[in-house]
């Protein structure tokens, strides 16, 4: 079976970009490491989002953010777990990464699967559109099986699986999500108590018979949409968090854009394309409504006529 390395070498990628993607791999590697070392439980900090840090935040953020500057070509690096940005003097290029070291940390304490985010950028995208060069995305995910998934472009998705020596082996690529979705992933849930739309939503799901597939870590999530190639998920805003709470760099456009490639979509709660929202913030928050086609632009339909 090919290997990661492998792959991206006979699918002519820019080898800058394959630098990128494959340290984020073997950076994964030390964080599913981690997991059987460290503990989940909350340490009592608070990260600049709000969420309180566990110690397997901390040093998985510390080992993605060590391989990331070990390129030499990554210039800006966000993570969702620091309040500014790390520049890289040294970087030869102006790549730009933002990512989430430990996406479902409120469920990993109870060994539910959970994962690491990623978004590549060539340049920093502040001030400018989020799909503005956007040029990869990737996920590691953390469970009976170590998987890595990255995007390039339309129709190139490709899913690894670690071996037990060390490597990422090639499993399957070409994902194609249908535009009718089968099952749902309802998150902030108590927001129907807010939002007749919300409310009218998930009754639509229920009565259509579609299933409910809920983790609380939203990496699990799309990758069972992914995955499955069908599926829902929804985040809407708040009386707390107006314009959405899940984080618009480090989570949404990363994820989004692998679905997308897919041939899924990812939008706001209001139909807004996540990729056209102007970037003003490194920890920015936005809705998200991401997974099959149809269903995506039902929902947004529903949620503009509040």
């Amino acid at each position: 079976m090919k290997t990661l390395e492998t792959y991206l070498e006979e699918k002519n990628v820019d080898f800058d970009l394959q630098k990128i993607i494959i340290s984020l791999s073997r950076a994964s590697k030390y964080v599913n490491a981690q997991i059987r070392m460290k503990d989940t439980e909350k340490c009592g900090d608070e990260n600049l989002s709000g969420d309180v840090q566990s110690t397997l935040d901390i040093e998985s953020d510390k080992i993605i953010q060590k391989h990331l500057e070990n390129t030499q070509i990554v210039k800006t690096i966000a993570s969702e777990e620091k309040d500014s940005v790390s520049i890289n003097k040294k970087a030869k290029k102006d790549y730009f990464v933002a990512y989430d070291p430990y996406d479902g940390g409120s469920v990993g304490d109870v060994n539910i699967t959970f994962g690491s985010i990623f978004g590549i950028w060539s340049s920093n995208p502040i001030n400018k559109t989020a799909g503005s060069n956007l040029v990869s995305a990737c996920y590691a995910l953390y469970g009976p099986k170590v998987t890595f998934v990255f995007a390039l472009e339309k129709n190139t998705v490709a899913l690894f699986e670690l071996n037990e020596v060390g490597d990422f082996l090639f499993l399957k690529d070409n994902f194609k999500i249908s535009k009718q979705a089968k099952t749902f992933a309802p998150g902030n849930l108590k927001a129907i108590s807010q939002s007749e739309a919300y409310k009218n939503v998930f009754d639509n799901w229920v009565s259509s018979g579609k299933k409910l597939r809920y983790s609380g870590a939203l990496v699990t999530d799309v990758n069972h949409i992914l995955l499955k190639e069908s599926g829902i998920f929804t985040y809407p805003s708040d009386t707390n968090h107006p314009n959405g709470r899940l984080r618009l760099l480090y989570e949404g456009v990363p994820l989004g854009f692998i679905l997308k490639c897919a041939g899924g979509c990812a939008y706001t709660e209001k139909g807004t394309s996540l990729f056209d929202l102007k970037v003003s913030d490194y920890h920015q928050r936005a809705s998200f409504v991401l997974g099959s086609s149809n269903e995506v632009k039902n929902i947004t339909n529903i949620f503009k006529t509040e």
